[in-house]
C-alpha cells in the first residue's frame, strides 16, 4: 500500500510521465473546464489505414456556476469526436505531452443542456448516438444525439432564464432519487435502473422508440417550461410537455440504496445489482424474481459491478472496503458466499469496475485516489520472478498513474480492443485521458521476446568491445576498402 500512496507524489508522478511513450501505444490528456463524472464511447465515424474518428460523449458538472448576468450555466452533455491513431501508429515524442495543455485529438460538435448534473450515463450498444442519463431526480432521460433538431430549436426555456435540451423521453417508476445505477442489456433492447428506493427498474426499448414517434407525430411545443426544479430532474409540469415511458418490472430484495447493475452479457433477461445493502443480487426477468444472491458479499458498500463477456457465470463486484472479489455464480449459495478471488491492491473505495469485451479474464477498476488497475484473473497464481513479484501479483497486469484525482469513470472502447477513456474529479485536477496499452505489456512474454529479437541491434546496439576479435576486423577492412574508394578518381577505378 504505501508503494501505491507514494504514486500521488510530484516526483513519482513525473517519472511516470517520463515513461508513457514505453507505457503506452496510444495517449492523449485534456484538462477539462468542468469536473466530469461520466464519459462513453460512441460510434465510429470515420476510419483509414491510419486513425479512426469515433465519437466520445462527456459530462460537465457546472456546481450551481452562473453567467455574469446571473444566469444559471447549465450542466451539460458534451459530443466530441475524437482522433485515435491505430495501434502501432504513433511515434513516441506525440506522447510527451503538457498536462495543462488540451489535446489537438478532441473536437467539440456540440453540447447538450441537461436537467441536473449528470451521474451516470449509457449508450444504446449498436446505437451508441442514443444515451441514457441519470441525475439527481427519480427519473432517467433518454437523448437521440442524431435527432434532427438537437441544436437551439431543441432548448426548452425556463422560469428561472436556464434552459434545457429536450429529451425523447423520461423515464418514470423511481419513487426516490435513482442516481447511479444504470445498464442497458447487449442488444439494445432493455434498460435497468437502480435507486434509493431499493428497487431495480426494468424499461422496454420499444416503449421508448414508440414513445419518440408518437412525440414527433404531435409535434408538441416545449419551447417554455415552468420553474425549475432544485437540485436535477424536471418538474411536474415540464415533465408533462415530454414523452413518459414507465417501467415495465420491478424487482424488490434491497434494503438500501442500489449503487449499480448490469445485465448478463449474454442475456437481456438476467441480471444483477449491488447497493450499500452489501448485497449481490440477481434476477431474472422471465419470473420476475430473485435468482440467486450474494449476501453481505463484502464489509462495506458496494459501488460496482461486472460481468465477464467470456464467462457468462463470472462477475467482478468493487467496494467502499477497497477490495475486488471475483465471484463464480455458479457456487453462490445461502450457506456459502466465498469469491473465487479477492484483489487487495487498492488503497481507496473502488467506484468503477469495467470488463474487457476483447480478452477473457481482463477487467479495470478504479478508485478514490485516482488509480485505475488492469487485472486479468486467469493469471492468478501464475509464477514470478523476485523481481517481477516487487512490482505486484502477477494478476495486477498494468496500472494508469496518469490522474491525480477521483477517477469516476473508465470505458474500454467497444470498437478498438485494449483502448481506453477515463476521467477524473478534483482540485485543478479535472482531467479525460484516452489511452492505448503497449501491447508488450499482456502479450505472452515468448511471443514479445521473439518480436523484439527481430530488432535487438536497435533497441540495444552493441558496441565494438562487444563484438568478437574477428568481426573487428573484419569491420576494419572493411573500413579501410571504403577508404580507399572514396579517395579513387573516378577515372582511374578500371587501372
Amino acid at each position: 500500500c504505501s508503494s501505491l500512496v507514494v504514486m500521488l507524489n510530484d516526483d513519482v508522478y513525473g517519472r511516470w510521465k517520463s515513461l508513457v511513450p514505453f507505457l503506452y501505444d496510444w495517449f492523449a490528456n485534456t484538462p477539462t473546464s468542468w469536473p466530469s463524472l461520466c464519459v462513453r464511447w460512441g460510434d465510429v465515424v470515420e476510419s483509414n489505414e491510419y486513425k479512426t474518428k469515433q465519437r466520445l460523449f462527456l459530462t460537465e458538472q457546472v456546481d450551481d456556476a452562473t453567467t455574469s448576468s446571473g444566469r444559471a450555466v447549465p450542466n451539460t452533455i458534451v459530443v466530441c469526436q475524437a482522433e485515435i491513431l491505430k495501434p502501432r501508429v504513433a511515434p513516441a515524442e506525440a506522447m510527451i505531452f503538457d498536462e495543462f495543455a488540451k489535446s489537438p485529438v478532441l473536437k467539440k460538435e456540440r453540447t447538450l443542456a441537461h436537467p441536473g448534473e449528470v451521474n451516470r450515463m449509457r449508450c444504446v450498444p449498436g446505437r451508441e448516438h442514443v444515451l441514457v442519463t441519470h441525475t439527481d431526480a427519480p427519473e432517467l432521460f433518454v437523448y437521440d444525439t442524431n435527432a434532427a433538431g438537437m441544436g437551439k430549436a431543441a432548448q426548452v426555456k425556463r422560469g428561472d432564464g436556464s434552459s434545457y435540451t429536450a429529451p425523447a423521453c423520461a423515464l418514470r417508476g423511481h419513487t426516490e432519487n435513482a442516481e447511479y445505477a444504470l445498464a442497458i442489456s447487449a442488444c439494445g433492447t432493455r434498460i435497468a435502473s437502480g435507486g434509493k428506493d431499493s428497487r431495480v427498474l426494468i424499461w422496454d426499448m420499444r416503449d421508448v422508440e414508440s414513445a419518440a414517434v408518437r412525440e414527433r407525430h404531435k409535434g408538441g411545443d416545449a419551447s417554455t417550461s415552468a420553474a425549475a426544479v432544485v437540485g436535477g430532474g424536471l418538474s411536474k409540469a415540464e415533465l408533462e410537455k415530454h414523452p413518459n415511458v414507465w417501467s415495465r418490472l420491478e424487482f424488490k430484495g434491497h434494503t438500501d440504496t442500489i449503487e449499480d447493475v448490469v445485465f448478463n452479457p449474454h442475456s437481456a433477461h438476467e441480471l444483477c445489482s449491488v447497493g450499500d445493502d452489501r448485497n449481490v443480487l440477481f434476477w431474472d426477468a422471465r419470473t420476475n424474481k430473485e435468482a440467486g444472491a450474494a449476501k453481505l458479499a463484502h464489509s462495506d458498500d458496494i459501488h460496482a459491478v461486472g460481468w465477464s463477456v467470456h464467462d457468462a457465470h463470472v462477475l467482478v463486484t468493487g467496494s467502499k472496503d477497497t477490495t475486488v472479489k471475483v465471484w463464480d455464480r455458479r457456487t453462490l449459495s445461502d450457506s456459502s458466499v466465498r469469491p473465487m478471488y479477492e484483489f487487495d491492491t487498492h488503497i481507496d473505495s473502488v467506484l468503477c469496475v469495467d470488463m474487457n469485451p476483447a480478452a477473457r479474464g481482463v477487467f479495470m477498476t478504479a478508485d478514490e485516489v485516482g488509480r485505475i488497475n488492469v487485472f486479468d484473473y486467469t493469471k492468478v497464481g501464475a509464477e514470478q520472478t523476485a523481481e517481477q513479484s516487487i512490482a505486484g501479483p502477477p494478476q495486477l497486469i498494468f496500472q494508469h498513474c496518469g490522474h491525480r484525482g477521483t477517477v469516476w469513470d473508465i470505458a474500454w472502447n467497444p470498437y478498438d480492443p485494449w483502448t481506453v477513456a477515463s476521467t477524473s474529479v478534483g482540485d485543478n485536477q479535472n482531467t479525460l485521458q484516452l489511452w492505448r496499452i503497449n501491447d508488450l505489456i499482456y502479450r505472452p512474454e515468448e511471443e514479445c521476446l521473439e518480436e523484439l529479437m527481430h530488432h535487438r541491434d536497435v533497441i540495444c546496439p552493441r558496441s565494438k568491445s562487444d563484438k568478437s576479435k574477428k568481426q573487428r576486423k573484419e569491420d576494419d577492412r572493411a573500413a579501410d576498402e571504403d577508404m580507399i574508394r572514396e579517395d579513387t578518381p573516378t577515372g582511374n577505378k578500371e587501372k
